[in-house]
């Protein structure tokens, strides 16, 4: 009988993961989008940063986002990028779109 207590606590705990505001999740969701949502994959590698950064300021609404935005910006690569996965994982999203350009 312990066993199936314990098993239950398990599986409840497992679909109950961190609170996460769905404000927050649009933001990483377009961040994660910003390549399309910017424009950037219609121009030329070397332009693509600029202006996808200059996208961002005005599309990431919350402060959590703004705030994981500047706690990645030293980050360079494949770090930046796996930051940037595991958020993206962490609020519920497949994938990231972003993450694949920073590898590049």
């Amino acid at each position: 009988m312990k066993w199936i207590v314990a098993a239950a606590l398990v599986v409840v705990g497992c679909n109950h993961g961190p609170s996460v505001s769905d404000e927050y999740r649009a933001d990483i969701t377009n961040l994660c989008d910003a390549v399309k949502l910017s424009g950037a994959d219609k121009v030329a590698d070397d332009g693509r940063i600029a202006m996808i950064a200059m996208w961002l300021g005005p599309n990431i609404h919350t402060k959590e986002g703004h705030d994981f935005l500047v706690a990645i910006q030293p980050l360079q690569g494949e770090e930046k990028a796996k930051r940037l996965d595991d958020e993206a994982h962490r609020v519920g999203l497949a994938s990231c779109a972003l993450s694949a350009e920073w590898r590049k």
